[in-house]
């Protein structure tokens, strides 16, 4: 990130590059990877470092941090292929219920930030890319109580939630859409486990027949557009960190292999045809550091359509990157970018899939083009 940075940014940059080189090497997260990609004590870890609660107010938990701030955090997560889903809990479901609803908001964030407590919110639905108004779970009115019936897919941390905020919709138009907050043990809920293909752990969710209480929902009635809207557009930010930050890691290690493999005595960084690659790979990643800072400044435009827009332009270009960097790298390792053993392989893998996290690139183009 090129803005410039004060004093308590520097520090939380250094705190987080610090942390993670010393807790979160690469054997370590191979370790997390074999044991079904996600560590209870490294969640703690990130709890204890203030990092679950760096977009939240201090009286929710928080350290009343910046839009800037948690970029900075998740591009020192993303250069560490952190397997975690802080972005999932900490930024999406939290900012969701923060803005939805206060008076929960008050119960639940501040053991969140403490690492105690677990939320995940359950939009996305199959097919839906990054569309926020594509919603076909239902909730509707079964005599006294709510029945809430339909699916939800591909969630980060939802193996390990103890809660979910649902979405459904409770109205014909595209924004009435409603939140409930429904137990991950509740009768009617089947949670499929998934894994990634980074390794990091993520659900499926199947409602049939849910029934729920007016006191589980989250918010007022079909008014939840708002919350989930801005919601996302802190949880793309982060994204595009993290993706810029796997992105350094597979151009760094790349630069250092070519200037130490050495072929007819010589490096092979000297050779014509690898500099252009290697300068094409350092040309998409200041292009994506670049659209950073475009999403740093769009998050604060007024105009909902207009910041939704840019953002989605940033994503679909950096997930677009990112998978060209990724390829690159192992292209130009040869044969051991492909091995489980070295890091790079790794890079290209998480950058898979922070690009189809709330919307692939293709997604997010036809978002953009629609807008």
């Amino acid at each position: 990130m090129e803005f410039e940075l004060n004093e308590e940014q520097v520090l939380l940059r250094d705190s987080v590059e610090r942390c993670l080189a010393e807790t979160y090497a690469f054997e370590t997260r191979r370790a997390i990877v074999a044991a079904g990609g996600f560590d209870e004590s490294q969640w703690r870890r990130f709890a204890a470092m203030g990092w679950l609660g760096v977009a939240l107010p201090g009286e929710l938990g928080g350290i009343d941090g910046s839009a800037e701030d948690l970029a900075l955090l998740h591009e020192g997560l993303g250069r560490a292929l952190v397997l975690e889903p802080v972005a999932a809990v900490a930024t999406l479901a939290a900012q969701t219920l923060r803005d939805a609803d206060p008076v929960r908001a008050r119960h639940w964030l501040p053991a969140l930030a403490q690492g105690a407590r677990r939320l995940v919110l359950a939009h996305h639905e199959a097919g839906a890319g990054a569309r926020l108004s594509e919603v076909a779970t239902r909730v509707g009115r079964a005599g006294t109580r709510l029945r809430l019936d339909g699916s939800k897919a591909l969630l980060p941390g939802g193996a390990q939630a103890e809660a979910f905020i649902v979405s459904a919709r409770e109205g014909p138009a595209d924004e009435q859409v409603s939140l409930f907050l429904v137990a991950a043990d509740a009768p009617g809920l089947r949670r499929r486990a998934l894994r990634l293909v980074d390794g990091s752990s993520a659900c499926d969710l199947q409602f049939d027949g849910v029934m729920l209480d007016e006191s589980d929902r989250v918010g007022p009635a079909g008014g939840a557009f708002e919350a989930l809207d801005r919601a996302h557009a802190l949880a793309w930010l982060a994204a595009i960190a993290e993706a810029v930050g796997a992105m350094d890691r597979a151009f760094t290690m790349t630069r250092g292999y070519l200037l130490e493999r050495r072929q007819f005595g010589v490096a092979i960084a000297s050779f014509q045809v690898l500099r252009h690659r290697l300068a094409d790979m350092a040309i998409a990643l200041e292009q994506s550091r670049a659209m950073l800072q475009h999403a740093l400044h769009a998050l604060h435009d007024g105009d909902r359509a207009r910041r939704r827009r840019e953002l989605a332009l940033a994503k679909a270009l950096v997930g677009r990157n990112g998978r060209f960097v990724g390829a690159q790298a192992i292209q130009l390792h040869g044969g051991i970018g492909m091995t489980e053993e070295y890091a790079v392989g790794h890079c290209f893998k998480r950058l898979m899939v922070l690009d189809q996290w709330l919307g692939d690139s293709s997604d997010c183009w036809a978002l953009a083009a629609a807008s």
